[in-house]
């Protein structure tokens, strides 16, 4: 399914294109997930923030205007940091992600021929209070190939 890929793709990237040369101490060992962060019956301690920094590859919906035409799917990356400096400087950290991240689709509008980001890129910081963790986002649009109606396996 291309939801499916194009999600997998973006998490690949942001592993190991955007991610790993960021020399930043809050965001050491970095981690992304695919929709959420992963389920876990153990509540001890600090045990809730193993999970964080982190982000978040979410497919949040798409639209198919005709039948023929590309469908587009709306790709959301959530990113939560953890900082507990006296300066409070979580949200320059978290602006540098998201630079990062939009700075990379704006030079590589494309992802393997297959998938083409769409304008307007977005990004947001939540402006609810979450101390110490800070929390944004960066909303990505893609176009993906309409799917061939002469071809019955391609919808197993």
């Amino acid at each position: 399914m291309a939801e499916i890929r194009l999600q997998n793709e973006i998490k690949r990237i942001l592993e190991n294109e955007i991610l790993p040369d960021i020399s930043i101490p809050e965001l050491r060992g970095i981690k992304v997930y695919k929709h959420d962060i992963p389920l876990t019956t153990e509540f001890e301690g600090d045990e809730e923030d193993t999970y964080f920094p982190c982000c978040i590859v979410k497919t949040c919906g798409g639209e198919i205007e005709k039948a023929s035409d590309p469908q587009k799917t709306t790709v959301e990356i959530v990113i939560a940091i953890k900082d507990e400096s006296e300066n409070m400087s979580g949200h320059e950290t978290l602006m540098i992600v998201i630079q990062r991240i939009r700075d990379y689709f704006l030079k590589h509008v494309g992802i393997r021929g297959e998938f083409r980001m769409k304008f307007p890129l977005k990004w947001n910081i939540s402006d609810a209070f979450t101390t110490p963790y800070f929390i944004g986002n960066v909303v990505t649009v893609w176009e993906l190939d309409a799917m061939r109606f002469d071809d019955p396996l391609g919808f197993l």
